[in-house]
């Protein structure tokens, strides 16, 4: 049985999402990334998610320049709905919408470093979700990317500094590991 598409299609919905999803990271998220984010499966239409970040600017959301680009952040306003209403949303909607957060963060944060191996981890109410992101050396262009939720911070810690200690190990077990020999 195939799971039903993902579809937001009201403004006030996706305001909520988007303050949902800066909280849960607990990081702020650019207008790009929100865009791929709510791309995935086509879950918001484009221009109703631009009517949606235009109305929480300056009242869900600040907006604060980072290199020049332009990102958003969760005004205690923001917190508070993205604590009360968060739930309103789907579960299905909230998870592959953050899981596709946490990858797209992930990953954006590896290209300003410039390294070939991310790992971040963020704060969930009741645990850690651990974001891992490999790129091909070679040819710049993501490998591997995973996912996995523990329970506390200090496991989250733990995982990221046993794959930091040796990245070059950790991406070699993954192509041995995934490798076909058929």
């Amino acid at each position: 049985m195939e799971t039903p598409r993902i579809r937001i299609d009201e403004v006030d919905d996706i305001c909520v999402l988007i303050c949902y999803l800066i909280y849960s990271l607990g990081c702020p998220l650019s207008k790009e990334q929100l865009i791929e984010i709510t791309s995935l499966e086509d879950a918001v239409n484009y221009f109703t998610l631009s009517q949606a970040i235009e109305k929480v600017s300056g009242h869900l959301c600040d907006e604060t320049d980072i290199d020049g680009e332009i990102f958003y952040n969760n005004t205690p306003k923001g917190i508070k709905a993205a604590k009360d209403l968060g739930a309103t949303l789907p579960l299905s909607v909230r998870d592959k919408m953050f899981s596709e957060a946490v990858r797209i963060y992930t990953r954006d944060a590896m290209k300003k470093k410039g390294s070939f191996l991310a790992v971040h981890y963020i704060r969930n109410a009741d645990s850690c979700t651990v974001g891992i992101t490999i790129m091909d050396e070679t040819t710049a262009r993501q490998k591997y990317y995973t996912a996995v939720t523990v329970e506390n911070e200090e496991a989250a810690d733990r995982i990221k500094r046993k794959i930091k200690s040796d990245p070059k190990a950790f991406a070699e077990h993954l192509d041995k590991f995934f490798q076909c020999t058929d």
